[in-house]
């Protein structure tokens, strides 16, 4: 009886990507003891980046194949990804469809536009020694474009207690060389258009309720 000779195929794994461009944001001698993003590191295919976050120690963070979200970011631009199957589009980005009929189709890159709407909001009275002074903090869910999810970050130019559901926006990035590659290089303001509905009860109660805020703010040193 012959012998059968088996061969095991080994598997692959992508090759590592050889990192050319490289940022630190963290001045020189300056160590931190509490959370910060200190840097960020891009491939020399610009398509893989890893970002530098400290918290009491270095941790790396590695995007991966969302890496061009992150990246974009730095350019000023929001990525969201889009099903080729149904169409539908989501920002935070995700890698496949999740509808059940597009069984898991590999989604595309598509550029969004720099608007949004409300889906949901909150203030935030509290928070943490990096934050107080910029208190109280108005904090929204929005959508961006088409996007079938929403996404969150603060709401800069308004009134606590105007924020709207529904209520439209435009995304403003900070000056370039002050972004980083996270989600705090941009913030959400009313477009130029918007105006806010008249006061009602509603509005009143939240209005009594964050004015004692601002008051304290002014007294931090």
């Amino acid at each position: 009886m012959g012998g059968e000779t088996i061969t095991r195929k080994k598997k692959k794994f992508a090759k590592e990507p050889n990192f050319t461009e490289k940022k630190t944001y963290r001045p020189e001698g300056v160590k931190e003891t509490g959370l910060a993003f200190i840097g960020h590191e891009i491939s020399e295919d610009g398509n893989t980046m890893n970002q530098f976050l400290h918290y009491d120690q270095l941790y790396t963070i590695r995007h991966g194949w969302n890496s061009k979200f992150f990246k974009g970011l730095l350019e000023g631009k929001i990525w969201g990804t889009k099903c080729p199957k149904c169409g539908d589009t989501w920002v935070p980005v995700r890698t496949h469809c999740w509808n059940l009929d597009c069984n898991l189709e590999k989604t595309e890159w598509v550029e969004m536009p720099l608007t949004a709407k409300v889906h949901t909001w909150t203030i935030a009275g509290w928070s943490g020694r990096s934050s107080l002074k910029r208190l109280p903090i108005v904090l929204v869910y929005a959508v961006i474009g088409d996007s079938k999810v929403a996404i969150a970050n603060e709401l800069h130019g308004i009134d606590s207690w105007d924020a709207e559901f529904g209520m439209p926006l435009k995304i403003v990035f900070k000056p370039k060389g002050e972004r980083s590659g996270i989600i705090t290089d941009f913030h959400f303001e009313p477009t130029n258009d918007w105006k806010p509905s008249p006061t009602n009860e509603e509005k009143e109660r939240i209005k009594q309720l964050v004015e004692p805020v601002y008051e304290w703010v002014k007294t931090l040193k």
